[in-house]
This record gives structure tokens, sequence and C-alpha cells, in this order.
């Protein structure tokens, strides 16, 4: 899934002024956002679909432990060749921060989401994780502080709606109550991890955080996995799967993001996940034959709804001077 609370150029990423202005004349600087916007989307949109046929073959856990070890391997070169305006080494504080963030994420919130796949419809799981960002507003209420308007407050009970709606009515031996549970445990988790990571990213950079904190949640996944008695080698024809999910999705998938992230006007990265619903749906009925329920296309068009009105500002009182943000959820 995507990265924490991520609607703005980052510490330490900050796009220089004027750099898609200046940049050469030819096809690719035209086309350049538009085709990371695409891919991102089809990478993130492509999680529940790629692993709907191996879900009874392979752990949840297990399933999460790769996918987050294969990404973390493509995001390290990222890293190392960006720009780094920080400094090299991380206080203990920060570390202990980014693995309490990383456990949350990956253990937490992924490994749900992975348990949803496996008892639910990959639609029915890419619409509850892509409702995060309704989730992710009241803890930013919550726990932060922040405003929540009458409008938001409304936009919020549209996109919630939505959700029930998907949870409502499970399809015997499609979806599962279970797996329905777990799917709003992952939407709650990654909205948690979202809201927390907020302050620590605007100091060290998206990147930086994504990175330290994958590598130090994979790293606690792996006794994790051997206390609970689980064998973490998957099957060889396994692989193919595993490999898409780890480099495609959270490998290329998130150094696309973080590079659209850098042009896209601050308050717009929250539109990736209007758009994931959609796609997903429309793989799974491509792909693995999964047909939507009247019921489950009516609550994604609310979950679309809710995600989309909170994009648009709320009018500005008397006397109110705007002011600059990176924080697209305020």
């Amino acid at each position: 899934m995507m990265a924490p609370g991520l609607d703005g150029p980052a510490a330490g990423e900050a796009r220089p002024a004027g750099a898609l202005a200046s940049a050469p004349a030819g096809i690719w600087p035209r086309v350049r956002l538009p085709f990371l916007l695409a891919f991102t989307v089809l990478a993130f949109s492509a999680i529940e679909v790629v692993a709907n046929p191996i879900r009874h073959r392979l752990e949840p856990a297990v399933m999460t432990f790769w996918r987050f070890l294969l990404g973390v391997a493509c995001l390290v070169p990222a890293w190392l060749a960006a720009p780094r305006r920080d400094p090299p080494r991380l206080p203990v504080a920060d570390l202990g921060r980014l693995w309490g963030l990383g456990c949350l994420n990956i253990i937490l919130a992924m490994g749900a989401h992975a348990v949803c796949i496996k008892f639910a419809k990959a639609s029915t799981a890419a619409i509850l994780i892509a409702a995060n960002p309704l989730a992710t507003n009241l803890f930013a209420w919550l726990l932060l502080g922040e405003t929540l308007g009458w409008r938001r407050v409304g936009t919020l009970g549209v996109g919630f709606a939505g959700v029930i709606l998907v949870a409502l009515k499970p399809v015997p031996g499609e979806d599962t109550a279970f797996g329905i549970g777990m799917g709003l445990l992952g939407m709650a988790g990654f909205a948690l991890y979202t809201v927390l990571s907020k302050g620590i990213v605007q100091r060290l950079g998206s990147l930086r955080v994504t990175v330290v904190s994958f590598a130090l949640g994979v790293a606690t996944y792996l006794p994790v996995l051997a206390w609970l008695g689980l064998p973490i080698r998957p099957d060889p024809d396994l692989w193919p799967r595993l490999l898409v999910l780890g480099v495609v999705v959270s490998g290329l998938g998130y150094i696309t993001f973080f590079k659209a992230l850098a042009a896209l006007p601050a308050g717009r990265a929250c539109l990736l996940f209007f758009a994931k619903p959609p796609v997903s749906i429309g793989l799974a009925w491509l792909l693995l034959g999964e047909r939507p329920t009247a019921l489950a296309m009516a609550g994604t068009l609310l979950v679309m709804l809710g995600i989309g009105l909170d994009q648009k500002p709320a009018p500005a009182p008397p006397g109110w001077k705007k002011e600059e943000t990176t924080d697209g959820h305020t």
C-alpha cells in the first residue's frame, strides 16, 4: 500500500523551483507524470488480484514478509541514489519510532490486509484498504487535534456509509465476515500508521522513512514467523507472483509514487486511492471472474465520493489568509 501521509514533497525531497518548466523539449517530459500516475495506480490496484490465486497456498504472514522484503531490496538502491540532505545516522529515538511504525504497518495493517485477501474477494479487500483516507481523517482529529468541520464530517459520513455497504452482506463462499473484519482492521491500522508517521516524514523525508521502517518491520517479522512455526520458503511456482507483489508493487510502485508525489500539487496524493477501487474491481472482473454485486458497487461509489469530496477545499471564512502547507489532509 501507499506511503504515510504523503501529500506534498517532504523534507529532503523538495522539487527544485522550475524543474518541470525547464525540462528539455520532447515527448517524455509531457508524458512523464501521467505515466508515473498510471503505473502507480495499476501497481497498487493489482495487489489483491495478484495475491488472490495463491492465497490458500501461502500463509498471509509469509506472503506479507516476502512482499516487503523484496520491496525493501528495490527501494534501498533508489534511496541511496537520491540526493540526501539529511545526516546519515539516526538518533536512537527516531530508530525506535521507525521500528514501531514499521511493525504497525507491515505486521498489523498489511498483515491483516493479507488475511482479508485470503478470506474475502480481491475486489472487497481492495475497496476496504482504499478507504483508509477516511479513517485517517478521524485519527488525525482524535490524535493530532486537526479540525473536523461539519463539511468534513458529512464527507466522512458518505465514505463510511460506502464501507458499511461493502461490509454489510458477505457473499457465502467468497466474502466472509472474518475476512471483512480483517480488512477493516487493515484499513484502520494503515490509517493510524499514516497519522503517526506524519511528523517524522516531514523531518526525515518520505523515502527514508519508508525504507528504514520497512526494513525494521521486515527484520522483526522474521522471528515472529519462526515463533509461529510458519515455513518461510515458498514453493518454486509461487515466485512469479511474489516477485510481482514485491518488486513491482512494493518496490517500483513506491518509487513511481514518490516521483509523482514531487510533481503533484499538495493534497492530491490521496486521489490515487480514489482510482484504486474501480481499477481493482475491473482487474478482478477481467482476471479472476469476480462480478461485483450491486451493493458492493454502490458502496464503492460512496467510498470514492467520500475520498473525492475530502480533497475539495472548504470555503474560506472572512479574513482568512492562505498559508503554505504540505499536509493534504487539512
